[in-house]
């Protein structure tokens, strides 16, 4: 404990301190090498928490990156070594990579000092029930500032959507009667239904179908195909337009076409995969504010809700 001490009080120039949790050393091998890229960006005082290792592993490393086995530990315990080693006036950012996010009182203790948490919902589950524990989360802890990569993989098929009603086809929003989502995982295709519902005011009706702000029924229908964690295919359907944007075999560029009344040249799109170490530094600088990501959470819980 001296020796964490003394790291802890050492000259340093990084300008956050990263806790980063995870309980499967898959995933903390991938973890490190995300946050190495990060902190090769923006300095940072690391402090990893391996759930896999037993306590007596630790590793203080004068250069600001400490690893502690924290296996079976106590959510005090794990609370008072980070802030023995934490970067004393510097904010905390909290990359939670583990199940129990919700409920678990390790995390309630390590986030209650966090300014932003990180989590990565389909990474844990390419199912619900990750993003339940989000949604539950967010319930138990309002203040929170929280970021999902998950939501924040979508950006280009937002775009997608928004580029097909941005002119003479706008009026088609309010008329559409199905939403269907290919996607390799369910977390990421929630979030997208649930960014539609929040900005069109759809609320959540009966397993599959919503209502807009007229009462009219929009039925939706989520797959899963392809990679995990990538969205194939979206196609929104009004009574007299299909619009579909399709990515193609290698997730390079989305095909953007529209069919029936308002029928348009066929466009693409490139997907711009920045990676998860850029992901996590969106996360932390600003998708923490992020009033739409707040919309689309709280409508994907409500979607859940019902299915």
């Amino acid at each position: 404990m001296n020796a964490t001490r003394e790291a802890a009080a050492g000259a340093t120039v990084a300008t956050m301190t990263v806790v980063v949790f995870f309980d499967e050393a898959a995933i903390g091998a991938l973890a490190r090498d995300r946050i190495r890229t990060l902190v090769s960006k923006h300095p940072a005082r690391v402090i990893v928490l391996d759930a896999t290792q037993e306590p007596s592993r630790e590793r203080v490393d004068p250069a600001d990156w400490n690893e502690l086995g924290v296996k079976d530990g106590a959510a005090e315990s794990l609370r008072a070594s980070v802030d023995a080693l934490r970067l004393p006036g510097a904010p905390i950012v909290l990359c939670w990579i583990a199940p129990g996010i919700a409920r678990d009182q390790r995390f309630a203790a390590l986030s209650a000092s966090a300014e932003t948490v990180v989590c990565n919902s389909s990474l844990i589950d390419g199912g619900r029930s990750a993003l339940r524990e989000v949604v539950e989360c967010v319930s138990l802890h309002p203040q929170m500032a929280l970021a999902d990569i998950a939501y924040l993989r979508l950006a280009p098929w937002q775009e997608s959507v928004a580029i097909f009603f941005d002119g003479k086809d706008a009026p088609a929003l309010r008329d559409l009667q199905c939403v269907e989502i290919a996607c390799g995982s369910e977390p990421e295709a929630l979030y997208l239904l649930g960014w539609l519902a929040s900005r069109l005011r759809w609320t959540p009706h009966a397993p599959g179908t919503m209502l807009d702000e007229s009462g009219k029924r929009v039925a939706f229908a989520i797959r899963r195909e392809g990679e995990p964690r990538r969205i194939v295919r979206i196609a929104l359907s009004s009574s007299h337009s299909t619009f579909v944007a399709q990515a193609d075999a290698q997730a390079q560029t989305i095909l953007l076409s529209v069919s029936g009344s308002s029928v348009r040249p066929a466009r693409y799109r490139p997907i711009e995969n920045p990676g998860i170490a850029a992901l996590v530094e969106r996360a932390i600088f600003w998708g923490r504010n992020d009033r739409i990501f707040a919309g689309a959470l709280a409508a994907a819980g409500a979607i859940l809700a019902e299915c």
